[in-house]
This record gives C-alpha cells, sequence and structure tokens, in this order.
C-alpha cells in the first residue's frame, strides 16, 4: 500500500515539475518577443536612437578637425 501510495504522489511532482517547466518557457518566450519588439524591432527603440546618436556624431560630411596629440 504504501509504495503505490509513493509512486502515485512521485508521478503527480514530476508532472507538476513538467507543467512548471513548460509554463516558465512559454513565459520566457513572450517575454524575449517584447524585449526583442522594444529594444530592437522598434523604429524608436533604445538601440536604433543610439545608432542614430552616433551617426550623427561621426557623419563624415561634418569635416571633422585632426588633432595631433603631442609626443
Amino acid at each position: 500500500m504504501r509504495i503505490q501510495n509513493f509512486l502515485l504522489d512521485k508521478g503527480q511532482t514530476s508532472l507538476e515539475y513538467a507543467l512548471v517547466i513548460a509554463v516558465s518557457a512559454g513565459l520566457g518566450l513572450t517575454f524575449l518577443k517584447k524585449f526583442q519588439g522594444y529594444m530592437l524591432d522598434n523604429p524608436d527603440s533604445y538601440v536604433r536612437l543610439q545608432l542614430k546618436i552616433y551617426e550623427r556624431m561621426f557623419d563624415p560630411s561634418l569635416n571633422y578637425k585632426r588633432f595631433r596629440l603631442p609626443r
């Protein structure tokens, strides 16, 4: 009797672990999609704003001035 109860409890625990893994994997994928949309794919995203700043800063049409470093 005790062995059957133990096996049933063990099976239930493994099923619970499988469900927890499935739910957390689903939530993780959803979070990554939202994060990618917010940080990378969006035209007003943080990464694109930083790239625009660097493009303006290092634009070759602005004729940069050269500075010599003393030796």
